[in-house]
Parts: structure tokens; sequence; C-alpha cells
């Protein structure tokens, strides 16, 4: 059975954005645990199958602000997905650019799908998101674009090498199929790549 370690990016004591989630992991049959940010310095990642990285209400400087917590993305094997805030740290951390309210959405938005992935398993190539952003990014180093809505152009991004996705908008709303697709790859790369 896969285990899967939750990153809250709010800070302590809310938890309106990791309870969909542990919710979704449930109807999954998804063991999981949930950390905050600020633990994840002294966690040891090499326990768990995959990680999530939660949103969070927190305001402009959440990236800059949550950035030290996250160096180990870049040295971790398993896979993630992050999104929101996930989003924004992952991106700055490979060299993105943090856009101040020029790509603000709020609501039911459309996700136009770029790049066919596994992730996107049984999506079809325009479906509905739950937006609610102020901030967004530029494409980061070392990622391909996946898909972009039509007021952000980059809504959903890959990892070229590593099984790491973010996404600007919620799928903990509105699009619970990517979370259950993302534990497919999840088994996949724990059954072809053990953990050392």
């Amino acid at each position: 059975m896969i285990k899967i370690l939750i990153v809250n990016n709010a800070e302590k004591g809310i938890t309106e954005f990791v309870e969909p989630i542990r919710e979704i992991l449930d109807e999954a049959g998804v063991v999981s645990d949930t950390i905050e940010y600020e633990e994840t310095l002294n966690t040891n990642m090499s326990k768990y199958d995959g990680i999530i990285l939660s949103g969070s209400p927190r305001g402009n400087d959440i990236a800059d602000h949550h950035l030290p917590y996250f160096h180990w993305i870049k040295t971790c094997a398993i896979p993630i997905f992050g999104f929101c805030a996930g989003h924004h740290i992952t991106g700055k951390l490979y060299g993105a650019e943090l856009l101040r309210s020029v790509e603000k959405e709020v609501g039911d938005n459309f996700l136009f799908i770029d790049r066919m992935d596994p992730i996107f398993n049984g999506c079809p190539k325009k479906f509905l998101v739950q937006q609610n952003h102020h901030d967004s990014i530029t494409l980061p180093e070392e990622f391909i674009l996946l898909a972009h809505s039509q007021g952000c152009k980059v809504s959903m991004i890959k990892h070229r090498t590593k099984p790491i996705y973010t996404t600007q908008f919620h799928p903990e709303i509105l699009n619970k199929n990517l979370f259950f697709n993302f534990i497919g790859i999840v088994k996949k790369h724990s059954q072809n790549q053990p953990r050392s």
C-alpha cells in the first residue's frame, strides 16, 4: 500500500486546504500523513511514496516566505503534486517569475490542455477548474507547459524528467480525478523505482 505526505502550506491551525485532500485520499484508500510546511526540514521524505503540496490563503509574500522550507524538492526522487501556493513555491524554486495581480482568476474557469500526460487520463481537452488566485508564475526552467486557462498562461506544468506536477488551480475542489491519476502515477513509480 502506498503512503502519501500532505504538506499544509497554510499557517498552523488552518486546515481548509488540506481537509479536501485527506477526504480524496481516504476515498481512494490511500494512507496519508499531514505536516505543516515548517516541518518539512525535519521530515524523512523517503518514508513516503508521493507528496502533495497544498494551497494557502496567505498574502503576497507566501512564495518568498515559504521557499527556504522547500529546497528539498530539487533532490526529491518521489512524485510531487502541488497547487496554488505549491505551484508558486515550486516555480520560484526553479527560477520562475512571480506575477502579481496580472492574471487574476476567481471562480470556475475552463482549462485547456496543451500537452497530454497520464495526469489527464480520462479528461477532455477542455474542462472546468476552480481558480482563486491573484498571483501566477512564468514557466520555470526544467518544466514543460501542460495546460493554460483563458486568463492564465501557466496553469499546469510538469518537470521535464521528474514526476513533479503543479497547478495554479485547485483540483481538490472540482477535479479529484486528477488526484486519482496522480495516485496511479505514484503507484507506478513506487513499483518501478523503489525508494532507497
